[in-house]
């Protein structure tokens, strides 16, 4: 299968613009789909995350949505997935979210959220249906800056033209200490202020020796964070906890099943350590629940998991009201606009899973990455990318 597009007729080149008023109405013609599968630059393994007998994971999914609009502007949106979904993803792009965006307006980017998110309830409120309206909704945001002249995070509202970053490709549990060590000062020779390692084996004592070794490596002033990726139960996560606050680590990630609100609450209360929690989070609701219960100290959406940029910016929003870090969680190439968008601060987690599939690399100056300049989200996807990378 070499991609799948629904459309209607395009329009004649020359015609003009249709107005209502002052409105510009950009329908929608055409919707593409793709799949690609792609290598990670560095294989992954987590607690939460590993290959079938529990290696590394050495590839990356990642469905693709090209929109058209009847001048022929095309937004590009992508989702990701590691370990199971992606064909689903884009079943669920090209048989159930086109059909429903062929001749709507794409500059109506909030109303063609929330009719995706209502038609596909009975299907899944989070999960894949939620990572495919993303992408639509990437999509639409690109077609929106293309047609204003603007990057999206001026769109948004400009409040910084750069973010700090950390590196987060080197910490994984495959991984020596050395050869750990060995990235992440790479990546600090860069700028870069600070990295953050996986934890979670099966002795979590293995894990506080690892970062007790990679701290003494580092220094003591070098920032450091952790990841657990849901592994521990309440009373391990506890001792790992204190042991990790003696280390002076910038926050413990994922301690417990996200699905666990009361554990976190009392964990966050337990511990100094501040408790950041959120790439498994789906939605704005699942995020104001963690608010309300106080069991998070750092709230991390993940742009595609939440649902896009028009969910994320909520999710800020919220941060705002509750007087919390937001610390973005992967996708750098598109979460950069919201970092730089709505967030006054914040890191970007430096991550390159998806960078081989985009004509350009993330611009990063003295430790900061830099929005794309282009109109749009200033991405390209090249024909020859999707020629190589595309499943059948």
């Amino acid at each position: 299968m070499k991609g799948f597009t629904i459309g209607s007729p395009s329009i004649a080149d020359g015609e003009p613009k249709i107005f209502i008023g002052e409105k510009i109405i950009m329908r929608i013609t055409e919707v593409r789909t793709e799949l690609l599968r792609l290598p990670l630059p560095r294989p992954m393994q987590a607690a939460s995350s590993s290959g079938k007998k529990g290696g590394p994971v050495s590839k990356i999914n990642m469905p693709v949505v090209f929109i058209t609009t009847e001048d022929g502007t095309t937004g590009v949106g992508y989702s990701w997935s590691l370990l199971g979904g992606d064909t689903a993803t884009r079943c669920i792009l090209q048989d159930d979210f086109a059909p429903l965006l062929i001749d709507e307006d794409a500059l109506d980017h909030e109303r063609l959220w929330h009719k995706l998110y209502r038609r596909m309830q009975t299907g899944g409120r989070r999960g894949l249906v939620t990572q495919a309206q993303a992408a639509v909704d990437l999509a639409m945001w690109d077609i929106k800056g293309k047609i204003a002249g603007l990057p999206v995070y001026k769109l948004l509202g400009g409040r910084r033209e750069s973010a700090p970053v950390y590196y987060s490709d080197g910490g994984w549990l495959y991984m020596s200490v050395s050869e750990m060590v060995a990235a992440f000062e790479e990546y600090l020779a860069q700028g870069m202020f600070g990295v953050k390692m996986k934890i979670g084996h099966p002795d979590y004592r293995t894990d506080i020796q690892r970062v007790r070794e990679v701290r003494k490596a580092l220094g003591d002033k070098a920032w450091i964070a952790v990841d657990a990726n849901q592994k521990w139960d309440f009373p391990t996560a506890v001792r790992v906890g204190r042991e990790l606050e003696q280390l002076g680590i910038a926050w413990f990630e994922e301690p417990l099943l996200c699905e666990d609100i009361p554990g976190h609450a009392r964990l966050a209360a337990e511990l100094d350590i501040p408790i950041a929690m959120g790439e498994t989070l789906g939605s704005r609701f699942e995020f104001a629940a963690y608010l309300r219960a106080d069991a998070a100290d750092i709230l991390q959406p993940d742009i595609i998991r939440v649902g896009g940029i028009t969910e994320m910016v909520k999710v800020v929003t919220m941060a705002d009201v509750a007087n919390l870090p937001v610390e973005p969680h992967h996708m750098m190439e598109s979460t950069i606009h919201v970092a730089c968008g709505v967030m006054e601060s914040g890191a970007i987690e430096y991550m390159p899973w998806v960078a081989g599939a985009f004509a350009e690399p993330a611009e990063i100056k003295n430790g900061h990455m830099i929005p794309p300049q282009k109109p749009g989200l200033g991405l390209e996807i090249p024909e020859e990318i999707i020629r190589r990378f595309r499943v059948g």
